[in-house]
């Protein structure tokens, strides 16, 4: 028992160089309400993920604060994360073939990817055939366009947008058919622009996953090791599920 507690101890304790490696990331994130954003209110990044990471640096000693991390649209950050040496992006979904690119730490937060679409449209999609008669809204190389994109959906009927804000407004104008996207940011989303939630629907589910932190490919898996222990002790003593709920509470009452 006691070599069990000198050795978490010690863990606990992350060694220097492992802690200035870390602050010597490039941390990068985008603007993803409720998981990564920056409040127009008081121009702080905040959010479920940004919430969990400082509780992981509070307990492994790193130093790095929310003005750190830079928030980039997603296609250029992930662009970055994918060639650069120590650059780190969240949140990112998992999927098989993102594994391949990065070194992920997670699970955060499950999440669903899928077609919504307004109610009164009432579609019904089956097969790719049904998509390519959709103008199908995305956000540039997020995960809602490579999902559809690997499904063999046709580039004619992807609307590729920079940003969520864009993609909800075209679709609020009819200038698009559904969205590809998370669905508990999506209904974020929807809440901050001032739609009814109930006014859409899931038209089909694409990919059931979860969050996590991506990390450049050649990241040594040491340097990542408290990192992961710390989100594992956050999971077990409910700090996780709290932010979370947190998070979403307050996004039903912007509903309101």
């Amino acid at each position: 028992g006691l070599v069990l507690l000198l050795a978490s101890n010690a863990f606990c304790q992350t060694d220097e160089a492992t802690r200035k490696a870390i602050e010597d990331m490039d941390w990068m994130t985008e603007q993803y309400p409720p998981f990564n954003f920056v409040d127009e209110k008081d121009g702080q990044l905040k959010g479920i993920t940004v919430d969990i990471l400082m509780q992981i640096f509070k307990k492994i000693g790193v130093s790095i604060s929310e003005k750190d991390i830079k928030v980039l649209p997603w296609a250029r950050s992930y662009k970055r994360v994918l060639e650069k040496p120590g650059s780190v992006l969240f949140s990112t979904t998992y999927t098989v073939e993102r594994l391949q690119n990065f070194r992920f730490v997670g699970p955060i937060i499950p999440t669903w990817v899928s077609i919504i679409a307004p109610k009164d449209k009432h579609l019904t999609i089956r097969t790719v055939e049904d998509m390519n008669k959709l103008r199908i809204g995305v956000v540039r190389d997020d995960i809602g366009d490579q999902l559809i994109t690997a499904l063999g959906v046709d580039d004619d009927s992807i609307e590729r947008t920079s940003s969520a804000v864009n993609m909800i407004q075209m679709l609020d104008r009819n200038r698009l058919d559904a969205i590809a996207y998370a669905e508990d940011v999506a209904h974020y989303q929807f809440g901050i622009a001032g739609l009814d939630n109930d006014d859409f629907e899931t038209v089909r589910v694409l990919k059931r996953s979860h969050m996590g932190y991506s990390f450049h490919r050649t990241t040594d898996p040491r340097i990542l090791e408290p990192i992961r222990q710390a989100l594992d002790e956050l999971r077990a003593d409910g700090t996780i599920d709290r932010i979370y709920r947190d998070y979403i509470r307050g996004a039903k009452s912007a509903e309101r």
